[in-house]
């Protein structure tokens, strides 16, 4: 082992690129390139280095209220004084700025309740109302057949349009082409004349509209709004059907601009508040969502006495499907069913409720609602889209291609169905039929944002290298992480018996396919492939049968730097197996615990000091809201808190009821049982006693971590009241801090009361430099003792002993740079530290395992690199050495010496 030390040592000596860079020497410990130093400065500072946590899924994104306040321009329009007081009031009505008093007149009153989207007003029943209005409210009331009556024979673009949509509904098809086809070439309103070809073009295809060219005849549409947009600057309804138009082309920033414009010109307008909750949707940001339903619900009311908010279709929708991507499908019933109440026929709500009972696994349930809406709409896709786009946002792939697949067949024309067709087949790793599918909606809108970035992805994935394992499949882009990739598919394997044991936290299950693991280049790639658009705020995500993770290098294109991906991957690896056993059918809460608690490290101090708050004030959630945490945080930190909670109440489990106990609740839960059912038949106690039994326990532990006081013992301020009378309500010592001979003299009769002795460290420690004595030694000994988890004295000690002159001091830091490394995810400092230490002690295979570490959390890093390959060869083991050489020349590969010293080991006997 010497003379391979001493040749590689050599050859290093002999080749040097003139970089400075030394690869090995046969004294261990030392090396011209200092792997730790880059991270050195934040070894031992006094702020927690983790900042990101492991997550599946993207946090929210915030969406702006819409504006409820119209621009100066339509003010002044409306105020003008060459105005009649019957001209004023019709501008008021056109601009959402209505009166009580403008709303006695029927004509009015109907046109106004159109706007606002209140379908079933009064004011649209009213005979003296226009026929046009009582015929559209109808019509979006679901009555195609009242809306026909109404027409009668009624001409122009806008009644057309109607008349289109109402003959659609019945299932006329080509009757309501030909409508279509009459309103799309008029003339004299634009926005309507759009919205007839947008709907031509789903029901017939582009050659409807004169061209088989999609592009040419999307482009045209879009063309003709624009230029209405342009020529009637406070037209409120060409801003609106542009919002529409962008956001179904998924192109949700245009298109909230354009809605937002809208609601300046008309505050009260429905169609582009109707936009703004669904994108707030989109982003997961319930509450805007929420915010703006209840708007929408005011607004309609009009002039209602009291005010009272009116139930709306709009509204009931843009919270059914808030309730449906939360996971909440009788939260969507109960959306819905307000409004279908008072619209019966509703053909969008009919759909939610379809969509809804499928997504609680109720089978026959929704082949009845999907019957009720075929003997509504006869042919109509839009239930089964519906349906099957529920099902795929729900990761029931199987049961959702079928209902996709005969939403296509019925309306061949209509982009969307084949879109989420294929958006589904890439959640599925099913890249190559995927890409069929997406190509097939590309033609049909080439305009469509979310489609294009799919398309493009599927292209890129197909062109990406391959590694197959027995139970995996890696894929990677040829360059870089190919450094990574080949010792990712090893590490992988490893995990399987962990997360697939038996074990505490195991599944006791083994998926029958291999799952796909895609190493993305950087965020942008990963984030169009785990949602469509390159804005999503993590890392790593589970999709089931595919798992994504974002590439751990530093720059720009990535949103972490390196990170410890085996243990991401443990994570993403437990979700994978656990909706493969409960077939995709599992509490939320429950899959982040277990997910959490195969990452197999101890809990950090922030989250110890995180759950202690929350326990102390009461602010722990209880099962429902836990699950809602996940993804409607109300505070900034209750995503967190949901997660942590998650994977305590875990422990608790398995404490309590064994390793088998989470998998008995997943399996009920799976089999349609809710969630009060599955804890009362797998534990015998219903959620609340869980719940109490649980506080129970985690008071102990809390107790434990020296987090929380036993009952009885007095806090800190009741010891200080009591030891200082007068002078603690003054504020105590100098400077407002306690006398530390005070503190002596409680800790004398509380030795072991953590928060004195915090205080106490903290006076001692007041002014210290790198070096301490060793009383303050004792002290921070003392706070280890009662405080187990905190890292607060031991980056302390290890900032004390590695300021040492000498080494055997500096080793002392051992334990402490364990301590850190072991709940370290971002940096590999303390693990480069470690490795040298261990080498000059001569414990080669501890200094080996360190530097292979260091690589795990930034395996792009060449100074981890050499290190790690320089230990290795100093522990015997040339394979490794070998390998992260190999590694080397991929990440700098305009370094020659790389290769020589490759092929140096090579030659070695």
């Amino acid at each position: 082992m010497l003379s391979v030390l001493v040749l590689i040592a050599g050859l290093a000596a002999g080749v040097s690129d003139g970089q400075g860079c030394a690869f090995a020497d046969s004294v261990p410990g030392l090396v011209e390139r200092d792997a730790a130093a880059p991270f050195r400065s934040r070894l031992v500072g006094s702020e927690p280095i983790v900042e990101v946590g492991p997550e599946d899924r993207p946090d929210a994104e915030p969406v702006e209220a819409p504006p409820s306040e119209m621009s100066e321009a339509v003010r002044a329009r409306i105020t003008a004084d060459f105005l009649s007081e019957d001209e004023r009031r019709t501008l008021r009505i056109e601009h959402g700025a209505w009166t009580e008093a403008d709303l006695d007149d029927p004509v009015l009153a109907a046109r106004a309740a159109v706007i606002a989207g209140a379908w079933d007003h009064p004011a649209v029943m009213d005979d003296a109302a226009e026929a046009l209005e009582r015929a559209e409210a109808a019509a979006m009331r679901g009555e195609a057949a009242r809306a026909l009556e109404l027409l009668g024979d009624a001409s122009g673009v806008r009644a057309e349009r109607v008349r289109g949509a109402a003959l659609e509904m019945l299932g006329r098809f080509d009757e309501a082409a030909e409508a279509y086809t009459r309103a799309a070439r008029g003339s004299g309103d634009e926005p309507e004349s759009v919205r007839a070809g947008l709907a031509l073009l789903r029901l017939r295809g582009p050659s409807a509209l004169g061209s088989r060219d999609a592009e040419a005849v999307n482009r045209g549409l879009l063309d003709r709004i624009t230029r209405a947009r342009d020529a009637r600057r406070l037209d409120w309804r060409a801003r609106a059907v542009e919002a529409e138009l962008l956001y179904a082309r998924h192109n949700r920033g245009e298109a909230m601009a354009a809605a937002r414009e809208s609601l300046r010109l008309n505050p009260r307008n429905a169609a582009a508040m109707r936009i703004v909750g669904e994108i707030a949707v989109d982003g997961f940001d319930f509450d805007t969502a929420g915010a703006v339903a209840d708007r929408m619900e005011s607004v309609a009311a009009l002039g209602a006495a009291g005010g009272e908010p009116r139930v709306t279709a709009d509204a009931a929708a843009i919270r059914a499907r808030g309730a449906l991507r939360r996971r909440d499908p009788l939260g969507a019933e109960g959306a819905v069913d307000p409004a279908l109440a008072r619209m019966p026929e509703h053909r969008e709500l009919r759909a939610i409720e379809a969509a809804a009972t499928a997504a609680g696994y109720r089978v026959t349930g929704t082949e009845r609602l999907l019957e009720d809406f075929e003997a509504l709409s006869p042919g109509s896709a839009q239930g089964l889209m519906w349906v099957g786009r529920t099902l795929a946002e729900a990761r029931q792939y199987e049961l959702a291609d079928g209902f996709l697949r005969r939403a296509i067949e019925r309306a061949p024309f209509w982009s969307h169905p084949r879109l989420e067709r294929g958006l589904m087949l890439v959640q599925a790793g099913e890249d190559r039929a995927a890409l069929g599918e997406l190509e097939r909606a590309l033609s049909l809108d080439p305009f469509d944002v979310r489609a294009q970035n799919s398309l493009t992805l599927v292209r890129e994935l197909l062109t990406y290298q391959t590694i197959e394992t027995p139970h995996f499949i890696v894929r990677y882009k040829d360059g870089i992480d190919a450094a990574l990739a080949p010792e990712m598919a090893v590490a992988l394997e490893a995990m399987v018996e962990r997360v697939c044991s038996d074990g505490p936290g195991g599944s006791d299950h083994v998926p029958e396919r291999k799952t796909i693991v895609e190493l993305m280049p950087n965020h942008e790639w990963f984030a169009v492939r785990v949602g469509g658009m390159p804005s999503i705020h993590t890392m790593a995500a589970s999709t089931g049968p595919v798992i994504a993770i974002e590439s751990p290098q530093i720059g720009p294109r990535f949103t972490v730097g390196p990170f410890d991906w085996e243990r991401v991957m443990r994570h993403e690896y437990t979700h994978t197996v656990n909706l493969s056993r409960t077939q995709n059918r599992i509490m939320h809460w429950l899959t982040e615990a277990n997910a959490v608690f195969n990452e197999d490290a101890p809990r950090d101090f922030r989250t110890w000091r995180q759950l202690a708050s929350a326990h102390a004030s009461g602010g722990l959630f209880d099962l429902e809201e836990i699950n809602i945490a996940f993804v409607r945080p109300r505070n900034p930190g209750d995503r967190g808190l949901a997660y942590a909670q998650g994977a305590w109440m875990f422990e608790f489990l398995i404490d309590r009821w064994g390793a088998e106990a989470p998998r008995a609740i997943m399996d009920l839960s799976a089999a349609g049982r809710t969630g009060p059912e599955a804890f009362e038949e797998a534990l015998g106690m219903t959620p609340g006693s869980f719940l109490e039994s649980f506080h129970a326990w985690a008071r102990e532990q809390l107790i434990a971590e020296g987090l929380a006081l036993p009952e009885g013992a007095a806090g800190l301020s009741e010891l200080l009241r009591e030891a200082l009378g007068e002078e603690a309500r003054a504020g105590g010592g100098e400077g407002g801090m306690p006398d530390p001979g005070v503190i002596e003299e409680l800790l004398e009769a509380h030795p072991e009361h953590p928060q004195l002795l915090e205080v106490r460290v903290g006076l001692a420690l007041a002014g210290a430099g790198e070096r301490l004595d060793d009383d303050q030694i004792a002290l921070l000994r003392r706070l280890m003792a009662v405080r187990p988890s905190d890292d607060a004295p031991h980056r302390r000690l290890t900032r004390h002993y590695l300021a040492a002159d000498s080494f055997e001091e500096r080793a002392r830091a051992v334990e402490h740079l364990e301590f850190l490394d072991v709940r370290e995810i971002n940096s590999p400092a303390y693990a480069a530290e470690l490795s040298e230490i261990y080498a000059k002690l001569g414990e080669h295979e501890k200094a080996r395992a360190k530097a292979e570490r260091a690589t795990i959390i930034a395996p792009f890093d060449a100074n981890q690199r050499e290190q790690a390959a320089r230990m290795a060869l100093l522990a015997g083991d040339r394979a490794a050495a070998e390998r992260h050489l190999k590694a080397l020349t991929i990440i700098e590969p305009d370094r020659a010496i790389h290769e020589r010293r490759l092929e140096a080991l090579r030659g070695m006997e």
